[in-house]
């Protein structure tokens, strides 16, 4: 008998649960992401905004064996803000499946959202998973459209390395003509380091920057704060000029597996004064890639969203770069209605 309730255990457990499984289950079919006990603490486990409500464990025996998280969130959708959450990480044990386990863990989820007057969970969902098979089958999925990557590589010879599909070693070895490295030599004058005390300006940013979009994350001062700035994970740099905050790139390191371990600098979030020029705001995104670099990255990758403009993203050296991955949204009634065209501001989970 299999027991749907709150996951009771910590980040680490959480981390070695997912990424075992999904190893066993993809390891040798695609590129995956580590999401490491650093990730999930910064996350989930120490969010302040966030308990164990949207956080689900299956337990066969005391044993973990299925595990659904989702973390509670303001939605824009369309011209409004709801209730809602960002999920994702369903898993279920490759000796467990079968059993209707993510049935279970998808009716407890649907179940709390109801409970606490939730509108929807946003996800992202690779494509050629099991995940996107099973959501595919549940009344109440929308697929909604692609998600394609800015991306950026720093050594090329270890990625082409590390790929598994030879479309992508094709297009790395294709597009070197086009990438360069004069980020290196950005100055850094007028950029620090995100203080606490820049968390007003920066959410004016933020705001500023959300406008063209009609579904996706939308951020509260406090999820702000923990999203910029939380014991070194995330890292945020700022562009000010006489007291003023021009713009922010926030970022985090992450690894994924392949051919072996590669090192990627994710991009979550640029915003920029609408009056900033594109020169300087390339060369903020250039100063924060100084700092991937520095941390070992080997590439960097960031979601495209209509938040972004491709001008900034090609004029800083970044070629676009198929996602492989759909918009996923989980709704709470039948009677929520998502944008007819959306444009979607999301984060790479």
């Amino acid at each position: 008998m299999v027991e749907v309730r709150s996951f009771e255990g910590d980040a680490k457990e959480a981390s070695q649960f997912l990424n075992g499984i999904w190893q066993r289950t993809y390891g040798a079919k695609m590129a995956l992401t580590v999401w490491d006990e650093r990730f999930f603490d910064w996350l989930l486990f120490s969010n302040p905004l966030v308990d164990r409500d949207y956080m689900l464990g299956a337990y066969s025996k005391g044993k973990l064996v299925g595990a659904f998280f989702a973390e509670p969130a303001k939605i824009q959708l369309g011209q409004r803000q709801v209730d809602g959450t960002y999920g994702s990480w369903a898993t279920v044990a490759p000796e467990h499946r079968r059993q209707g386990i993510g049935v279970k863990l998808s009716d407890a989820m649907l179940s709390r959202h109801r409970e606490r007057g939730a509108a929807l969970t946003l996800a992202c969902v690779a494509d050629g998973t099991l995940g996107q098979a099973f959501w595919g089958q549940r009344s109440h999925a929308r697929h909604l459209n692609g998600l394609g990557l800015w991306l950026h590589v720093f050594d090329r010879q270890k990625v082409v390395r590390w790929s598994l599909s030879a479309t992508e070693r094709a297009f790395l070895t294709l597009t070197r003509p086009f990438q360069r490295h004069r980020f290196q030599e950005a100055s850094t004058e007028g950029i620090r380091a995100y203080e606490p005390r820049d968390l007003p300006q920066c959410m004016a940013l933020v705001q500023q920057m959300m406008r063209p979009v009609n579904l996706g994350y939308a951020y509260t001062t406090e999820r702000l704060a923990h999203q910029l700035q939380y014991r070194q994970t995330p890292r945020t740099f700022v562009l000010e000029r006489e007291g003023v905050i021009q713009g922010l790139v926030n970022s985090y390191m992450l690894q994924m597996t392949a051919r072996g371990l590669l090192s990627v600098g994710l991009v979550d979030m640029l915003a920029f004064q609408a009056a900033l020029p594109l020169s300087e705001q390339r060369r903020l995104l250039w100063v924060a890639m100084q700092d991937m670099v520095a941390q070992g990255a080997e590439c960097a990758a960031m979601l495209r969203s209509p938040c972004t403009p491709p001008s900034l993203m090609l004029r800083s050296g970044w070629l676009p770069f198929p996602g492989g991955s759909r918009v996923t949204c989980l709704l709470t009634t039948p009677d929520v209605e998502l944008p007819a065209s959306p444009r979607v501001f999301m984060h790479l989970r």
